[in-house]
């Protein structure tokens, strides 16, 4: 890891050598223009993968960042974001990058505040280590542990139902589905697939699963004959799950699976969009999505599916805007008389939406700041888009905690904030 800087001296007011790092300190014994204290501020990483632009890293890197050789991983953008971090302010702030193994909440206490830019619990569980499982889970749970995002929010994106529900009362097209929430049952399933008629489905695991883990899909035809067995032995090797999505398997005209475009918001505001393809792996399956109709098409939805987001989210019990989010927005050409499906279950012409006007398009995920960033594809640096609004997140984490008196060393936290904020801005909606 990344070693954290040594905290800032005493101010020579100070009578007494602070028995912690985070003590308290009565605000009488803060100089009024004094540098005191740095604030803390805990960044998670752990990813292999999602790089930069090539050559965009920091150029001294941290080798024990580094967790693959791969092209696809060595520099990537959670631990490029938080060692740029580093190099801000740093007469301020004292940032600590915290790979995923070293996460407990000793460790995260020791900080003014954390920020997880990517290692939460469902990244935990790929260890199969069931003591540190429960210790990130703690530290996600405990608000001693000063983590954004906060676990009612984190939980309203990772229990897929709650935002779902949510973004259809609001009138958001998304694919038709039937959510179970205690458990999957292959008949039950199977009744529900001949109700709605629909031809092929798919079925994943809707809470703590990404990367299309615990997922099965085909034809309803063969689930009801030769591959009954197999969705057996699906609810089998899923029966710790409790939260399950029954939809139709979403095809474009020829066949392919639907086209996808990822749209980033940073900060509160919609920021960039990638285009992902299905098909197609690496590169190949990614592009930086073009100006155009299908792009303002996917941008609006993608907005109408944020403005739910930013109703849910909140901080320490406090509204707060996200440092990050991606929003997919799924798209199918649209076809007369049967636009979900291929015409006929023949595969027809009919696979290109881009720069088309009747496109169907629906919200297929909302995703925390714990996703792929898409840097590479990006017409911006994630890494410094993101690592400029880490400084200003943070301060809002900040004022939320001093405002609770939550926060170790409040003084000096909050005179940290302030000559930060006088040196930004100021932003107005930061008092502190």
């Amino acid at each position: 890891m990344v070693k954290a800087m040594k905290a800032a001296a005493p101010s020579r007011v100070q009578k007494k050598k602070a028995a912690s790092t985070l003590c308290s300190t009565p605000t009488k014994d803060i100089k009024k223009d004094t540098v005191t204290k740095k604030i803390r501020v805990g960044i998670l990483v752990g990813k292999d993968f999602d790089p930069v632009k090539k050559g965009t890293q920091w150029p001294k890197f941290p080798k024990e960042l580094i967790l693959t050789d791969s092209d696809w991983g060595k520099y990537s953008i959670d631990a490029a974001t938080a060692v740029k971090l580093q190099q801000l302010h740093p007469d301020l702030l004292e940032v600590d990058i915290i790979p995923g193994k070293q996460v407990t909440e000793k460790r995260l206490k020791q900080n003014h505040v954390n920020i997880n830019f990517w290692y939460d619990v469902g990244v935990s569980m790929l260890s199969g280590n069931k003591k540190h499982i429960a210790e990130v889970k703690k530290c996600h749970k405990n608000p001693d542990c000063r983590l954004d995002p906060s676990w009612d929010y984190y939980d309203w994106v990772l229990c897929k139902p709650r935002y779902m529900k949510q973004c259809i009362k609001a009138g958001i097209p998304m694919i038709p589905t039937v959510m179970y929430e205690d458990g999957f049952d292959p008949k039950q399933c199977m009744k529900d697939v001949q109700k709605q008629g629909w031809d092929k489905f798919f079925v994943k695991v809707g809470h703590f699963t990404f990367f299309g883990s615990g997922a099965i899909n085909g034809k309803t035809e063969d689930f009801l004959g030769h591959k009954a067995k197999e969705l057996e032995k699906y609810a089998k090797e899923n029966k710790n799950s409790k939260v399950f999505l029954l939809q139709p398997y979403m095809l474009k005209p020829n066949g392919e699976v639907f086209d996808e475009v990822r749209n980033f918001f940073i900060d509160g505001q919609w920021r960039y969009s990638v285009f992902t393809h299905g098909t197609e792996g690496g590169n190949a399956g990614y592009y930086m999505e073009p100006d155009g109709p299908r792009k303002e098409a996917c941008k609006a939805m993608a907005e109408r599916a944020y403005e739910q987001v930013l109703k849910a989210s909140s901080w320490q019990g406090k509204r707060q805007t996200p440092l990050l989010n991606r929003i997919d927005i799924g798209i199918i050409p649209r076809v007369k008389g049967n636009p979900w499906a291929e015409v006929n279950g023949v595969r027809v012409k009919g696979g290109d939406t881009l720069h088309k006007t009747d496109n169907q398009y629906f919200l297929n995920e909302v995703e925390l700041i714990m996703t792929t960033w898409l840097d590479r594809y990006s017409p911006i640096s994630v890494s410094d888009a993101m690592a400029q609004a880490s400084v200003k997140h943070t301060m809002e984490l900040l004022q939320t905690l001093l405002e609770k008196q939550k926060v170790p060393d409040a003084a000096h936290v909050r005179k940290a904030v302030q000559i930060l904020n006088d040196r930004l801005g100021p932003f107005k909606h930061i008092k502190v």
